[in-house]
């Protein structure tokens, strides 16, 4: 077992802000960089859709490796990936070069996501529903200033040096963590029949398409509202702090996650979930201070009901071993699914983005029907 330790703790956190960075900071680039390589706005959603296409296709593979080498080598693993693909993207030749090399940021991330909370597990296990809220938050604090900082840096700098930036950042974050925690858990053989059993979860998979419709609104928000809102005459540098307050304003979501464990979280985010899809279709009628309630008012609940989401599959299953296979499998349904998205968003918005904002909250709440098919026993998970 690892010791538990607060510097290591503090280093998993670490890591994943700066991880998250590279999530959003090409939000900002989409107009640079289709400028750059002559290509339409539409297609940048290729760059978005590659990264979770990548991120997607190996959190499995991600889990599977992580229960015979453990949770420790498989995020290292991941960080160093993510930090050479990022840092080769700024040398980009072309546009095809972008969306391959996003590709492979895309896979480190893949065994960086879930091997960490399976190393958190590891760390601390009575507390690991409360270090999950925490670990959502830093996510939302890198995930804003990807948006926030580079929104004015890219206009002076380049969007080259976004990237290479981000590369260097997450490549410091993984020197701290190979320092702060010196060895992890590691097992001699696979184990097919656990591997199996897991992969095949019923409840795992309806969890994860119930609310995949969530999960690809929380990404694909922020990654258009700051295009979107310099479309329609709001001041860029203003547009890329709306669209980072998203993330900001779910690090206080990661946070008081835990409180809403009393209650029925599915229930709850499902309410949740209809309001928000409700709100993101009204966003072409909003003034400007509705705008701001509607991002402050996703990134808060939104997060809240993603954190709890993983909550419930860290308590259904609290094996370190398989840990990161559970929140990987439930990650590659929703990045899987979820990838699509921002592209079929971003092609809808050539006919005018009232028809995507449409479709994206309309999609959020479709597929919540998903939850109704869960067996009643799952509520005795949600109060642990």
């Amino acid at each position: 077992m690892v010791q538990r330790s607060g510097f290591g703790i503090a280093s998993v956190m670490t890591s994943r802000l700066f991880y998250s960075l590279n999530w959003y900071n090409i939000s900002p680039a989409l107009i640079p960089i289709s400028q750059t390589f002559g290509v339409p706005l539409s297609y940048t959603g290729l760059a978005l859709s590659s990264f979770l296409l990548g991120a997607g296709i190996f959190q499995l593979p991600a889990g599977i490796v992580s229960s015979k080498i453990g949770a420790r080598k498989a995020a290292l693993l991941g960080l160093y990936l993510m930090s050479a693909a990022a840092i080769a993207s700024a040398f980009s030749a072309n546009f095809v070069e972008v969306v391959v090399l996003r590709f492979f940021v895309g896979v480190g991330a893949a065994f960086y996501f879930s091997t960490a909370i399976a190393l958190l597990n590891e760390l601390d296990p009575e507390n690991i529903t409360r270090l999950i809220g925490y670990y959502n938050a830093s996510f939302n604090l890198g995930a804003g200033a990807g948006i926030i900082v580079f929104t004015p840096f890219i206009p002076i700098f380049g969007w080259r040096y976004d990237f290479l930036i981000s590369g260097i950042a997450v490549l410091a974050s993984t020197f701290l963590l190979q320092i702060a925690i010196k060895k992890g858990d590691h097992y001699t053989s696979f184990d097919l029949q656990g591997l199996r059993s897991r992969l095949l979860d019923r409840r795992t998979w309806l969890i994860g398409i119930g609310l995949v419709g969530l999960w690809a609104m929380n990404y694909t928000l922020p990654e258009y509202f700051k295009t979107y809102a310099t479309l329609i005459g709001i001041n860029p540098n203003i547009a890329g702090i709306m669209g980072g307050a998203i993330p900001i304003a779910g690090i206080a979501g990661g946070i008081l996650a835990t409180t809403f464990r009393r209650y029925n979280p599915l229930r709850l985010g499902s309410v949740f979930v209809i309001i928000i899809g409700l709100l993101v279709i009204s966003i072409p009628e909003l003034p400007y201070l509705g705008l701001w309630f509607v991002l402050v008012f996703t990134g808060l609940v939104g997060t809240i009901v993603i954190s709890l989401e993983y909550g419930i599959i860290a308590l259904m299953d609290r094996s370190s071993r398989y840990m990161a296979l559970n929140v990987g499998l439930i990650n590659s349904i929703q990045i899987g699914i979820g990838a699509t998205v921002p592209t079929i968003f971003g092609f809808i918005a050539v006919y005018g983005f009232s028809f995507s904002w449409l479709f994206l909250g309309t999609f959020a709440i479709a597929t919540l029907g998903f939850l109704l098919l869960l067996p009643k026993g799952m509520l005795r998970y949600f109060n642990k």
